[in-house]
């Protein structure tokens, strides 16, 4: 494998896309048509946007970095054959791209917010740089605290977005006109959805992970709980995502939207009960984890696609 391939594998290229896709399609199939609809513009321009969605980027990619820096260990037992760091690519090299790209991360946030009059908005990415650093050190080996932490920031993926529009951060009158009740809610709702999915697969993945975790000390919830305890856990936060998903399903419905309840009902819920929630029940092996998750990325890409579907419809 030559340098690049690894550099590309160590910064999680597909999840990086899957931020990226998220964030355009929100801006360009949700916000965009909702201001538009109500004779407003959004408070981005595309180059602003652009910068955003880059600097989002990067300092997840520098968050995938040290993850794998400090998982060295970990990954010696669960995962040899796909290691990155220390192998392929020396601790120091490592270290030294995780901190190019979060300088390059939080200095483009901080000049998307300036050159938009809200310089505080740059801290959303320090403390996004903040999360993964301590998420990486020592948050990831707590029992639960690391699940949410990560799950946290994947929603913050998505409410970034939102930050940067005036209708939400300008007033509270801005929040409350029907354009930023309207943001909210939406941008709420995929917000919820990427956290308790995300959720879920990080407990997957700690099922997936336990030899390896257990010989580094970590105190993950299947550890900590017991595989049993842990799965009930799991398996209450799937019930409440399809719940979630019903709730969408008949409100998208009930709007007269027969062709994106449709979508959801196929390409989302229907996946998530039959290729994650009924073959979790009967897991007990790592590659049967390690299949459900990879089904929760599935699930996670075709909800995040169904929101062209407020481009089509609004």
């Amino acid at each position: 494998m030559n340098l690049l391939a690894a550099f590309f594998r160590m910064v999680r290229y597909p999840n990086l896309i899957y931020i990226a896709l998220t964030q355009f399609l929100l801006q360009y199939c949700v916000v965009e048509p909702v201001l538009l609809n109500s004779g407003a513009e959004p408070s981005l321009s595309f180059p602003h946007f652009l910068m955003l969605c880059i600097s989002t980027i990067l300092v997840a990619a520098g968050g995938y970095i040290i993850n794998d820096y400090f998982d060295i260990n970990i990954d010696l037992v669960n995962k040899p054959d796909k290691m990155i760091v220390d192998k392929i690519i020396n601790r120091r090299w490592a270290m030294a791209w995780h901190t190019i790209l979060n300088m390059a991360g939080v200095s483009m946030g901080f000049l998307v917010a300036f050159q938009i009059g809200q310089f505080y908005l740059g801290f959303v990415q320090v403390f996004c740089t903040l999360l993964l650093w301590f998420y990486s050190t020592s948050f990831k080996r707590q029992v639960l605290i690391g699940n949410v932490v990560i799950s946290l920031l994947t929603a913050l993926s998505v409410v970034v977005v939102g930050f940067y529009e005036r209708q939400i951060y300008e007033s509270f009158e801005a929040i409350m006109s029907f354009e930023g009740r309207k943001l909210i809610k939406i941008i709420g709702v995929y917000a919820l959805f990427a956290f308790v999915l995300s959720m879920i697969r990080e407990i997957v993945k700690d099922l997936e992970d336990m030899i390896g975790d257990s010989k580094d000390g970590c105190r993950t919830i299947p550890i900590v709980w017991g595989v049993k305890k842990a799965k009930r856990f799991t398996m209450g936060m799937m019930f409440l995502l399809a719940i979630l998903l019903l709730v969408i399903l008949i409100v998208t419905f009930s709007k007269g939207w027969y062709v994106a309840a449709g979508y959801i009902l196929l390409f989302v819920l229907f996946p998530f009960i039959w290729f994650v929630q009924k073959p979790f029940m009967s897991a007990y092996q790592p590659e049967h984890y390690h299949r459900i998750s990879t089904w929760i990325k599935v699930v996670m890409l075709t909800g995040i696609l169904s929101m062209i579907f407020f481009k089509i419809m609004l």
